[in-house]
C-alpha cells in the first residue's frame, strides 16, 4: 500500500483559521473567518497546517476580549504562560523533523504582542522585536533554522510572496 501522505508542514497562528479569536475591532480587512491568501495556498500545495495555540484567548479563559498592548502582556504571568505552549509547540517541531518531514515555515502576526515576528506597535510607534510567544517558540527551535514569517494583514503581499518562495524551494528539491 502506498502511503500518499504529505510529509511537509506549515505551523500558522490560531487567528489565521479563526479570525475570530481577534481582540475585538482588529479584523479590518476582507477575511472575516480566515485568512484565505495564506489558507488556500498552504492546502493548494498540499501541506499539513498545524494550528499553535492563541496565547492572548487562552491565558484570559475568553474569546471576547479587548486589545491590549505589550507593556500589558509583558507580565510574569504571561511570559510562563507563553513558555508552556512554546514547549508544546517546539516538541511538535522537533518530533516532525525527528520523523524526517520539513518544516516549511512558521507563520506570526505582525503587531501582536503574542505572534508578532518583526515588530509590534506601541504607544511610541513599532518596535522592532518578536512577540512573547514567537520569542519564546524562537528560542527553543532556532537551531532548525525554520522560517518564520510574519503576516501584515495591511500590506499582505510581501509575507504572502515570503511563504510562496518557501514553498517553492520544496518544490525544487522535489524535482532533484
Amino acid at each position: 500500500m502506498v502511503d500518499n501522505r504529505s510529509k511537509y508542514f506549515v505551523f500558522v497562528p490560531f487567528c489565521l483559521l479563526a479570525q475570530a479569536y481577534q481582540a475585538q475591532g482588529l479584523v479590518k480587512y476582507e477575511w472575516k473567518s480566515s485568512i484565505k491568501p495564506f489558507v488556500e495556498l498552504i492546502i493548494e500545495n498540499d501541506i499539513n497546517m498545524i494550528q499553535m495555540p492563541c496565547a492572548e484567548s487562552s491565558f484570559h479563559n475568553q474569546l471576547i476580549r479587548e486589545p491590549m498592548g505589550l507593556k500589558k502582556y509583558d507580565i510574569e504571568e504571561f511570559n510562563i504562560h507563553c513558555e508552556k505552549l512554546a514547549e508544546n509547540v517546539a516538541n511538535q517541531i522537533k518530533e516532525i523533523i525527528k520523523s524526517n518531514y520539513k518544516i516549511v515555515a512558521i507563520l506570526g502576526i505582525e503587531q501582536s504582542p503574542s505572534c508578532s515576528v518583526n515588530y509590534i506597535y506601541t504607544n511610541h510607534g513599532n518596535v522592532n522585536r518578536k512577540g512573547i510567544f514567537m520569542e519564546k517558540l524562537y528560542s527553543k527551535i532556532k537551531k532548525y533554522d525554520v522560517p518564520i514569517i510574519g503576516i501584515n494583514r495591511k500590506y499582505i503581499h510581501k509575507s504572502f510572496k515570503q511563504l510562496e518562495a518557501e514553498i517553492h524551494k520544496i518544490g525544487e528539491k522535489n524535482k532533484r
